[in-house]
């Protein structure tokens, strides 16, 4: 199951372009890899790797991309944001074998993607409002990073179709990503870990691993950011409930 709210912002239509951008890639490699003779055991391992990445069936009872399906501040959230956020919930419960179409995970799936749309609305909105602003060429260098993925503008037209957001809302995506980023730089206080915490952490591992473990000194450096980005989520959930507690929120789905 989804763990509670993994508050992480990011920009999901982008993650669904890139991940359709993916899956054509695997395609195409897989079919110029294949001999003809061998078609159907192709076909076989092709289902089994779209498989992994997402359901071959939506369970979800999605809205209309243009309907508004929560109300933040005054601010109206369309449906597409909604249905990028619930189809990425949806592949990660299937990614872990886990069914993403029974009544309990559909409703997880809802409850987790309506409140990360409205935590993203609050937390940008704060952003904008202490004044923190994407630079053009950053957004520019970073819309021809994304532009670079495909193979020809015919290939990423195709991947946008598919999510239903346009290169312009794409656009408007990465810049509220590095209003975030910035956001978070400035705004978002959390404790830097300590090296006993660390020492906690690599000891319980030690104990529950069963092979051998590495020394301290190789792990510490992952063991240590994993814990600050530990807390840099907790310092990111107190700022989101803080802002959700003072928000007009509508929810309409």
């Amino acid at each position: 199951m989804i763990k509670k709210m993994t508050f992480v912002f990011a920009p999901f239509a982008l993650a669904l372009v890139l991940g359709a951008c993916s899956d054509n890639e695997e395609s195409t490699a897989n079919e110029e890899a294949a001999a003809p003779e061998t078609e159907q055991a192709e076909g076989t391992e092709e289902a089994a790797g779209t498989e992994e990445a997402a359901p071959a069936e939506s369970a979800l009872d999605l809205p209309e991309e243009d309907a508004v399906v929560a109300v933040v501040n005054g601010e109206e959230i369309q449906g597409k944001v909604y249905n990028s956020v619930a189809r990425q919930f949806e592949s990660t419960l299937a990614s872990q074998g886990q069914d993403p179409s029974t009544e309990e995970n559909l409703q997880l799936i809802e409850d987790e993607a309506m409140s990360v749309v409205i935590g993203n609305a609050v937390l940008l909105q704060d952003a904008k409002e202490k004044g923190h602003e994407a630079d053009d060429a950053v957004v520019e260098e970073r819309m021809e990073e994304l532009k670079a993925n495909f193979e020809d503008e015919e290939a990423m037209n195709e991947a946008l179709a598919e999510t239903g957001f346009t290169l312009e809302e794409m656009e408007e995506q990465l810049r509220e990503q590095l209003v975030y980023e910035s956001y978070m730089e400035e705004e978002i206080d959390s404790p830097e870990v300590t090296d006993e915490e660390v020492q906690a952490a690599y000891d319980q591992f030690v104990e529950s691993s069963e092979e051998e473990a590495p020394a301290f000194e190789e792990m510490e450096p992952t063991i240590r950011q994993s814990l600050q980005e530990q807390k840099d989520q907790e310092a990111t959930f107190a700022r989101v409930e803080e802002l959700r507690e003072e928000a007009e929120v509508e929810v309409k789905l």
